[in-house]
């Protein structure tokens, strides 16, 4: 099996906004499901624990006025819906990253639960409809000045080079999952630990 991940970008510094609008998507999201977990056993005891792991989210701040967003339920499908359903509770640009396989990378921008642009690297495999971001609207709120080498990596054809050339000109981690924080070195990614637990459930 290839590389999965998904993870979510407010571009913001207010933290607390970010909190609330998490809460209330979460709470949306478990009345969505709703039922109690008490009593459960064998598979219906692992998906509850895994519905419990859906409302725990790791939140770091490590580069100016972007807020990064960890959950293990991320993955390519299911990040770009929970990034444009957060946007309708934040009035700030929300971007989604999602990588499968290396056979797939996606960005996504939300604002106000609306897309704005988007875009899709992949290899042919699944045969995806084509999907180009509009560089203008990436620049307006990634930064003007990241014009130039945003067209340079959109044009890129390997899933893992674009993917991993965005997370090099923005300056925040993008090759990450929520499964991988406890297996990481934290001598060798000291920004690991930076990462704040905050449990919904």
């Amino acid at each position: 099996m290839g590389t999965k991940f998904g993870n979510m970008h407010v571009i913001t510094s207010d933290k607390q906004a970010v909190l609330t609008a998490l809460k209330e998507v979460n709470a949306e999201r478990s009345e969505s499901t709703g039922g109690s977990t008490k009593g459960l056993t064998g598979f219906e005891a692992i998906l509850a624990e895994a519905e419990r792991l859906r409302n725990v989210y790791y939140i770091v701040e490590l580069k100016p006025g972007w807020i990064s967003i960890l959950n293990d339920s991320f993955e390519w499908g299911t990040v770009e819906l929970i990034g444009e359903y957060l946007s309708e509770f934040i009035n700030e640009p929300v971007l989604t990253v999602s990588y499968f396989d290396d056979d797939v990378a996606e960005i996504n921008l939300y604002r106000n639960g609306s897309l704005l642009t988007g875009h899709i690297w992949s290899n042919g495999t699944y045969e995806l409809d084509e999907k180009e971001a509009d560089t203008s609207f990436l620049s307006q709120h990634l930064g003007h000045h990241y014009l130039s080498k945003l067209n340079e990596i959109l044009h890129m054809d390997d899933c893992e080079e674009a993917i991993t050339a965005l997370e090099e000109l923005l300056k925040v981690p993008l090759w990450i999952h929520s499964e991988w924080l406890q297996g990481m070195e934290k001598e060798e990614e000291e920004w690991v630990q930076h990462y704040e637990r905050h449990d919904f459930n």
